[in-house]
């Protein structure tokens, strides 16, 4: 029996090493070695535990791939004689067929804007004569107690309106009495052009006031009657001509003596030398040197001086001229000029536009947006603005095709 055991091992392990060593002659690895394909990580510590998963973890041993050949030169070797990676890059395809063109310049027009270049012409009534762009509506009502006038476009969305003077009552119940359309409580500028737009606009807010330095003149011209202000204001609005529009807006405020009859008040306020100036919000710092030609051209008529010297002969006769643009562009240049920067910025912006010079023409043009970046930065004739130049307005606009 012993004999029998002894014989059974030494056949055992005969066939173990047999087995062992064919293995390695087909260039294999036991799936038990460390580096086998099916070896678990979680065997790496101990031999044993390898070998306690049983044969089930031997019987899916995938073919190990052959190694792709190598594509490295054939004397890229270490000291060791062994491969290593090529560092040098591999060259780009030569591209084929037509080389790359740039593409085409964008298609855009320039377009001038209305207040540049304006034609001008002569109007002429009994009672005044003005200088107005061709094309240009005036209008008038009066004579020379009480004379009003206007100078618009067609549309009404730009103008210039004058009045002599008008009237307001003190007490609201006397206005329909003494033929007077308004009232006003505190007798300034302010509530004077607030109240008289109050009707025919949707709004009427006022910006920015001033009281101009020649008050004196004013009160000299008017020795009797005590001027409680003078006054140009800025302000924007809407009405039923213009959706968004600013303007100057400046009179002067007199008044007069408060008469009291069976509890109502008699007395009014007088309002002298009513200029209004306006135009689409955004434009006025444009439109501004056209409407000051209008009113700086506005004159008194023979025919008026000798009316109005029959109607009142202790009143100082009226110069020729008209004087009221002086306090009107003041007011205006008083707005600083950060305020007007803003302003216009602010105008492009919810208009979708953006400002660029011309460097041939030294212009300033309200392009679409997105103009400079469709012409490209290669051309060199159109750039943005600079921040003050927000404030010197624009010639025209550049619409896309």
């Amino acid at each position: 029996m012993r004999t029998r055991k002894l014989f059974a091992a030494l056949v055992c392990a005969a066939l173990l090493c047999t087995g062992v060593f064919c293995a390695c002659s087909k260039g294999t690895s036991p799936s038990w070695l460390p580096g086998s394909t099916t070896e678990s990580k979680g065997n790496e510590a101990t031999g044993a535990s390898a070998a306690s998963d049983g044969p089930a973890a031997h019987t899916s041993s995938p073919t190990v791939p052959e190694p792709a050949p190598s594509t490295s030169p054939a004397n890229s070797e270490t000291a060791s004689g062994a491969p290593t990676p090529d560092d040098t890059p591999t060259p780009l395809p030569t591209p084929t067929g037509e080389p790359l063109s740039t593409p085409a310049p964008a298609e855009f027009s320039v377009r001038d804007a209305a207040w540049t270049n304006v034609e001008w012409v002569q109007y002429s009534s009994p009672y005044f004569t003005l200088t107005v762009p061709k094309d240009w509506k005036v209008q008038w009502n009066g004579d020379a107690n009480a004379l009003e006038w206007m100078a618009s476009t067609e549309d009404f969305t730009v103008g210039i309106y004058n009045q002599d003077h008008g009237y307001a009552a003190k007490d609201p119940r006397m206005a329909p009495s003494l033929g007077f359309s308004m009232s006003m409580t505190s007798g300034t500028v302010k509530e004077y052009f607030e109240t008289r737009y109050a009707n025919t606009t949707e709004y009427f807010t006022v910006k920015n006031a001033r009281v101009p330095d020649n008050l004196n003149l004013i009160q000299a011209a008017r020795p009797y009657t005590p001027i409680r202000d003078y006054q140009s204001l800025y302000a924007v609005f809407k009405d039923a001509n213009i959706e968004a529009g600013e303007g100057i807006y400046s009179a002067v405020v007199m008044e007069s003596q408060d008469v009291w009859f069976n509890g109502y008040n008699y007395g009014a306020w007088e309002v002298n030398c009513i200029l209004s100036q306006w135009s689409p919000f955004g434009e006025f710092v444009n439109w501004a040197p056209v409407l000051a030609r209008i009113a700086q051209s506005f004159a008194y008529t023979e025919y008026y001086i000798r009316q109005w010297q029959s109607i009142a002969q202790s009143v100082l006769q009226p110069d020729s001229g008209v004087s009221d643009t002086d306090p009107v562009m003041e007011a205006f240049e008083e707005r600083s000029r950060s305020d007007t920067i803003l302003q216009e910025k602010r105008s492009d912006m919810i208009g979708e536009y953006e400002r660029v010079y011309d460097s041939e023409t030294g212009n300033i043009y309200r392009a679409y947006n997105g103009f400079l970046e469709d012409i490209g930065t290669e051309q060199k004739r159109y750039s943005a603005i600079t921040e003050n130049q927000y404030a010197d307005g624009y010639v025209g606009w550049i619409d896309k095709q």
